[in-house]
């Protein structure tokens, strides 16, 4: 008989999930201490838990007959997934719950923004009359600006067009077939921050978000801009928003997630063109009922059958299966990551070709840890389940394909992708079975480790470049841990891919692009 502990105060619709299902027993606690939670998840095969409770490596640790952990809502930073994998347990989430809820708080901070509610409210309840003070701003007719263009940035779109707003979105995976269906116009981001009337943002925190909106975009957007964030903190900086509206750089904010939270240190406190709540976008009676239902069928089905539905940790594979099939795994992971951040422009499609015989028949598997490689230096919580699913939402096509032995190797995973800029192709093996390498790029012949910091060089094929690309490297402090060189003919266009032990910084990288014969430099974090 599963048994299944539930913590945070989930919903009781779910509880009813769990206790309707023939076979399955549940506890109900409040949230839990690492501790306290160390002494009791042994006994359970399921654990339930929203934000309130931390489930650590030191939790995971006695978890004993610990089988899945479901998070009800998407995010799962309080839950150590490295520690879950490793222990053998899915960590589940359910990321559709809360869609409609952020979207509409996401427009609740907006017209509250807009109509100055909070301020005129206050005003009233202190005994004031202050009709003639706050003069407000409509949005029909304006142009609203959205960063990132899933799910919620999807149903924000569609809300604004009913409010008869323009809506102009950046994305940088969103194809032109995707905008076109949602109705939208498709961007860069200086073209965004330029024209829009409002911003909202939609985006995963990550390294190419973090500090997404700063002081230069505050500075590029118009006077009478307002700015909306109901993704993730960090996402627009907030000194830098803070200076702009004490300043009156732009008309306002509305802010519900914020880098720390509880908030500390808020520099925001004193202003009155700011809106902010506790992080309540997914705070609704719906949403919170939806991913308790969510979240209780999903760990019933993986209980009674085994399958594996919004996991965010592992594929769909027994662990004979996976141990097996890891090196390869490990391979597609890093070709699709290699791609991704290689490419220039928004992708439109992926092209993948197994040649050879690797004696795998259902590459699926390896075709997701490829496509979840490639989409995780930008989209969030993707994983070899998902990756599939949230590829065609952005509007990449992907094919693939098998053909004959290979004349060089016994076998290749080759990638290609289009973008609206460029075409790049890598192929990858293995030797020996486990050890990984990139043995071609853009069809010149490499034989390249796929590991860590990684600076790609297209060069005329002349004497002492490298020389001088390898000086400028040292110069910088920064260590060679491997160089492989490749060419097609005498004197054409070569390729050079050096393996760091560090980042170089875009003062090293701009001296590199100037050097005579260097053609174009790209820096990767593999």
């Amino acid at each position: 008989m599963p048994k299944i502990l539930v913590l945070d105060n989930l919903s009781q619709e779910g509880v009813d999930v769990f206790e309707k299902a023939p076979g399955f027993s549940v506890d109900v606690k409040p949230p839990q201490t690492p501790e306290e939670l160390a002494a009791i998840i042994g006994d359970y095969d399921g654990l339930v838990v929203r934000s309130g409770t931390k489930v650590t490596a030191e939790s995971i640790a006695t978890a004993g007959n610990l089988k899945v952990i479901g998070r009800a809502g998407v995010g799962t930073d309080n839950i150590d997934k490295e520690a879950a994998t490793n222990a053998g347990i899915v960590v589940m989430n359910t990321p559709g719950g809360n869609t409609i809820s952020t979207c509409e708080h996401t427009f609740a901070l907006l017209f509250a923004l807009c109509r100055n509610v909070p301020n005129a409210h206050q005003s009233m309840a202190a005994g004031r009359w202050d009709r003639k003070k706050y003069m407000g701003a409509e949005v029909r007719g304006k142009t609203l600006g959205i960063i990132g263009a899933g799910r919620i940035g999807g149903a924000v779109a569609k809300r604004a067009q009913a409010f008869e707003m323009k809506v102009i979105v950046f994305d940088p995976i969103l194809t032109q077939l995707k905008a076109d269906a949602l109705g939208v116009e498709l961007v860069g981001i200086d073209e965004l921050i330029d024209r829009a009337d409002f911003i909202t943002v939609h985006a995963p925190k990550t390294d190419k978000t973090n500090n997404l909106i700063a002081a230069e975009q505050f500075k590029k957007m118009k006077s009478t801009c307002r700015i909306v964030n109901c993704a993730r903190g960090g996402i627009v900086n907030e000194q830098d928003l803070a200076e702009a509206l004490r300043n009156n750089v732009i008309a306002g904010a509305a802010l519900d997630v914020y880098t720390s939270e509880p908030f500390e240190d808020n520099p925001f406190i004193g202003l009155d063109n700011i809106v902010m709540t506790p992080h309540l976008a997914a705070s609704t009676d719906e949403a919170q009922l939806s991913v308790a239902v969510d979240v209780a069928e999903q760990m019933i089905e993986f209980l009674d059958t085994g399958a594996i539905v919004n996991a965010v940790n592992v594929p769909s594979l027994d662990s004979e299966a996976r141990d097996a099939m890891q090196p390869y795994l490990f391979l597609a992971e890093k070709l699709g990551r290699f791609q991704s951040m290689y490419m220039e422009g928004r992708p439109s499609s992926i092209q993948i070709e197994y040649c050879g015989d690797f004696g795998v028949t259902d590459t699926y598997p390896i075709t997701a840890a490829l496509i979840s490689g490639f989409l995780a230096p930008i989209v969030e919580t993707v994983n070899m389940i998902s990756a599939p699913a949230v590829l065609k939402e952005h509007g990449i096509s992907s094919t693939e394909t098998r053909c004959p032995e290979d004349s060089d190797y016994a076998f290749q995973f080759k990638i290609t992708v289009e973008t609206d800029q460029e075409t790049n192709v890598v192929a990858g093996t293995l030797f020996d079975n486990d050890d990984p390498r990139i043995c071609s790029i853009n069809n010149t012949r490499m034989d390249a480790v796929p590991r860590g910091w990684v600076v790609v060089l297209s060069n005329d094929d002349k004497p002492l470049v490298l020389g001088h690309v390898t000086t400028i490297i040292g110069d910088a402090g920064v260590n060679i841990a491997n160089m492989t060189l490749g060419r097609q003919t005498e004197g054409g266009i070569a390729s050079t891919l050096i393996n760091l032990d560090g980042p170089l910084d875009e003062e090293t990288l701009t001296k590199l692009r100037a050097l005579p014969h260097v053609n174009q430099v790209r820096m990767l974090d593999l």
